[in-house]
């Protein structure tokens, strides 16, 4: 027996190179193969967890059959482009074909945004609109809590079942694992379609790996109403009248775009049922009265590109004046950090709101640890003193970004993510409003305090640098 543990600790190293090096950058491949060498066991555990690309290899193959049946049954008028109106040397409209180019979305005219950052409002709206739904209700969360929150929501969506309107639920099974309990089986008493997705059971059928998660934020209501942002259905302290409150941002939209968000639900329906959604109701005819030009970006693991990285790139690169970014936690890759140093040089003013106190005190750490390499490359950076929970980026008077999406490699390259890219003067002046809100809640890093920080400190940052790649 301790000739063959012998044996394995040498055979398990060797055997796994060809495997770790294949579908691995080179430094990522190193990563592993150094943790497989000192800790064979361990390390065959955890990358067979979060480092296979085999089981990325059969949800990509997967994901690519299952979506282009979505599409090809969905009404493919939501794919009809609509004229932008600008010219093409304009920043926006660039941004805005190379968006349609990765995202298979075209920008849409006619919608209305509403801005929403209260959390109870959120709930609120929400909630009314599930009251006087017709058609159907669609929800999709990375976390929906059995707490006072997700019970308020339940409720509403079992009466909204009474009534006799469809409410289909899917949720992610790790955020969301709180629901594996009473209030999950509360609902699907009360006729609601209550589904996970990326499952961490190994006795389900769509096993996935622990690290991929599905992190998108989304209702449709009747087909005519959405939201989306960086709230999950949880309960959190959102009194705004104290400065340490939880901060989420959500847009309530109407318009055409809600038939692209609709297309997203429908997708990761499709992923945890084998179904597709049906009837003349799931994709309406709708009002293009509105004034703001948008577009609706799903992102995944599943990609066969970088799509949301390379978006806030040619986003950044694209600026002129001012870039405003706020999110929980900064973790930007290399590519993304030049693109904001360069755009510095240039002379744009790039400003970046982060929480003080993160909700999640190891990744918030490995965020200040950029710290002076943001600096040094001339952006501002605000500790807002709030749980500043909003994702978020302006660029000039032009461009806004509302998303799911955490700016560290974790959303960038491991999660489903959505995104929606807003369009225009007076859309980007309200996010704006809401930015400088932040900002005025916020205490500015000075960066020469900042270069003084203990050689302790110094050199804390740079072993937590070392995690940037897994967060």
């Amino acid at each position: 027996m301790d000739g063959f543990l012998t044996a394995a600790q040498w055979i398990i190293p060797i055997a796994m190179v060809p495997v770790a090096a294949h579908g691995h950058s080179p430094v990522g491949a190193l990563a592993w193969l150094l943790f497989i060498f000192f800790k064979p066991w361990a390390g065959l555990i955890l990358y067979f967890l979060f480092g296979t690309n085999l089981v990325m290899r059969r949800l990509t193959k997967s994901y690519c059959q299952r979506l282009r049946e979505v599409r090809s049954f969905s009404d493919l008028a939501i794919m009809e482009p609509h004229v932008f109106g600008l010219s093409s040397e304009q920043t926006e409209h660039r941004l805005a074909k190379m968006t349609e180019r990765l995202a298979c979305m075209p920008i849409l005219q006619g919608n209305e945004v509403e801005f929403i950052d209260n959390g109870f409002a959120v709930i609120d709206r929400m909630i009314a609109d599930i009251g006087k739904a017709r058609d159907h209700v669609h929800l999709l969360f990375y976390i929906f809590n059995d707490d006072e929150v997700g019970r308020r929501v339940a409720e509403a969506l079992a009466g909204a079942a009474a009534r006799g309107v469809p409410c289909r639920v899917v949720v992610d099974a790790f955020g969301s694992r709180s629901l594996n309990g009473s209030l999950g089986e509360w609902m699907v008493k009360r006729g609601i379609d209550f589904q996970t997705l990326m499952s961490i059971n190994p006795f389900r059928r769509h096993l996935t790996r622990l690290d991929l998660r599905n992190h998108r934020k989304l209702a449709v209501i009747d087909g005519t109403i959405a939201y989306t942002g960086s709230m999950n259905i949880e309960t959190k302290d959102y009194d705004q009248g104290r400065a340490e409150a939880w901060h989420d941002l959500m847009v309530r939209v109407t318009g055409p775009v809600v038939m692209q968000l609709q297309l997203v639900f429908g997708e990761d329906w499709y992923l945890a049922t084998d179904k597709l959604l049906e009837g003349p109701g799931i994709y309406p005819v709708l009002d293009r009265g509105g004034t703001v030009p948008m577009q609706a970006v799903p992102t995944g693991p599943m990609d066969p590109t970088t799509v949301l990285r390379d978006l806030l790139i040619a986003a950044v690169s694209g600026a002129r004046e001012r870039i405003i970014i706020t999110s929980p936690y900064f973790i930007p890759d290399e590519s993304l950090r030049v693109a904001l140093h360069l755009a510095s040089l240039r002379g744009v003013s790039v400003e970046l709101v982060i929480p003080f106190n993160a909700d999640h005190p190891v990744v918030g750490a490995v965020a200040r640890a950029h710290f002076e390499c943001l600096i040094d490359g001339g952006v501002n950076i605000y500790f807002h003193r709030g749980v500043l929970h909003a994702k978020t980026m302006s660029v000039d008077d032009e461009v806004s970004l509302v998303t799911t999406a955490n700016f560290d490699r974790r959303s960038l390259f491991l999660h489903s993510e959505l995104s929606l890219f807003l369009y225009g003067r007076e859309v980007t002046a309200r996010l704006r409003d809401l930015q400088s809100k932040y900002i005025a809640h916020s205490d500015k890093v000075d960066p020469a305090r900042w270069k003084r920080r203990s050689v302790i400190r110094r050199s804390r940052d740079e072993i937590l640098k070392l995690l940037s790649p897994v967060l």
